[in-house]
């Protein structure tokens, strides 16, 4: 067997080692003392320890390493192994420092209840941590990673090493910042979904509840903020995408036909989309302004906006507003690339500009436009700030829309366990959206 083989057998050892290692507390109150087995999964999620968001970070690179070294990149599985030994251990290093730490204070604060003793959190001054044979035998399985496919930084093999890693040295970055802020937030809220948390103890496992609850309860608060918020997400979405796709595409045709000072009009329409959302939001909520603002007092449009069901369009033209310079950019360049004998032959036949942007422009720009559509519904439906700083809940909530209920929900009433279940619901949302998004354009394209 190979090295590498072995070394593949080594990963993936620690990946099943992990499922049964676990920690040991100890801590002594009032001369007593109590000891909790913790298993490393529940570690994992306890979601009250910063030393814990290094555990997916290992896992992730264990799996890459494990993934290259079957494949036979010894010099890529050697670099993942690395890392993902480096991140475990650190994480070992981390935890056992923390004074305290909700999971392991209230297996602790069990035992010692049933021993009869009576305290306050704050009497716990250390909590004791130590590790598993077996977490040290996974860490011994993770180092072996690394040594066994270490590579060799002999003249002749210095090229071959630099082919293999150097990609990695410029996605190394964004895969360390894709894995800890998106990855591992996306499998605590996945799981934070199935729990009872309010964001300072630690989860309930509740299984499927706060799903049965926004989907059959209908005498429940949370059902009529999930349909009511969802519902309004889903008409902001078919209100503005079309707006958000022709607008830019209207912008780009203008700018390519090559008109005097085209430069500072592409700035000028590109300047929004560098604004935040604060920023262009409380821009345009003194424009629309009953009392003092440019649409009431100098156009002499009579309608409140603030008041349905003009919000909508209010929320429309300020997303719009700020979203086009971005999008129109990419129609710029799909548009330079269109090859202009194909404009030539169709002026040869008599096409006029209306065919030609038919026949000729359309089919040309097919991948930017379903790109941009299939991006901006994802965007759309992840709507937040603009009815948030806008309307808010005013209107009898007739503006809210879902991301504004988890906020609330999650961030003022400490109701996560909920709110992440909302969330879950919206992403799965989105997932299907895109996915039929994304069927349509494959069957296009063999088409």
């Amino acid at each position: 067997m190979t090295r590498s083989r072995i070394a593949a057998l080594c990963a993936l050892a620690f990946m099943v080692l992990f499922c049964f290692s676990g920690v040991t507390a100890t801590t002594t109150v009032k001369e007593m003392t109590a000891a909790v087995d913790v298993s490393m999964p529940r570690v994992t999620f306890s979601l009250s320890s910063a030393a814990t968001l290094l555990i997916p970070l290992a896992l992730c690179a264990c799996l890459a390493s494990f993934i290259a070294l079957v494949k036979g990149e010894k010099n890529v599985g050697a670099l993942f192994g690395l890392i993902a030994f480096l991140s475990f251990a650190l994480f070992m290093i981390l935890f056992s420092m923390e004074k305290a730490n909700s999971a392991l204070y209230l297996p602790l604060n069990a035992q010692l209840k049933e021993m009869g003793v009576k305290f306050k959190k704050r009497d716990l001054k250390k909590i004791q941590v130590s590790f598993s044979i077996i977490t040290y035998l996974a860490l011994l399985c993770l180092a072996a990673v690394p040594v066994l496919v270490c590579p060799s930084f002999k003249k002749e093999r210095r090229n071959n090493l630099k082919r293999d890693l150097l990609p990695y040295a410029y996605i190394g970055p964004h895969l360390f910042f894709f894995v800890i802020f998106f990855v591992t937030p996306a499998i605590y809220g996945i799981y934070a979904s199935f729990t009872k948390w309010d964001l300072f103890t630690e989860p309930v496992f509740t299984g499927f509840e706060n799903f049965k609850t926004l989907l059959f309860d209908s005498g429940n608060t949370y059902y009529k903020q999930l349909r009511n918020g969802l519902w309004n997400t889903i008409k902001f979405v078919i209100f503005s995408v079309p707006f958000c796709i022709i607008v830019p595409l209207s912008l780009a045709l203008a700018l390519n036909a090559k008109p005097r000072g085209g430069k500072f009009f592409q700035a000028l329409y590109y300047l929004p989309s560098l604004m935040s959302i604060s920023t262009v939001t409380l821009t345009w909520r003194y424009v629309f302004n009953t009392q003092y603002g440019i649409v009431n007092n100098f156009l002499g449009i009579p309608y409140n906006f603030f008041k349905p069901p003009y919000t909508w369009i209010m929320l429309v033209i300020v997303t719009v507003w700020w979203c086009t310079g971005g999008t129109m950019v990419i129609y710029q360049s799909a548009l330079a690339s269109v090859p202009q004998d194909q404009y030539e032959a169709a002026a040869v036949d008599g096409a006029g500009s209306v065919q030609k942007f038919l026949h000729v422009t359309l089919p040309n720009m097919r991948y930017p436009l379903m790109y941009t559509f299939i991006t901006t519904v994802i965007a759309q439906f992840n709507i937040y700030g603009q009815p948030d700083i806008l309307v808010g809940f005013s209107n009898a909530e007739a503006n809210a829309v879902l991301l504004q209920y988890i906020f609330e929900n999650s961030v003022k009433k400490q109701v996560a366990g909920m709110s992440s279940a909302m969330a879950v619901i919206l992403g799965l949302c989105i997932m299907f959206v895109s996915f039929i998004q994304m069927r349509l354009m494959v069957r296009n394209n063999k088409n």
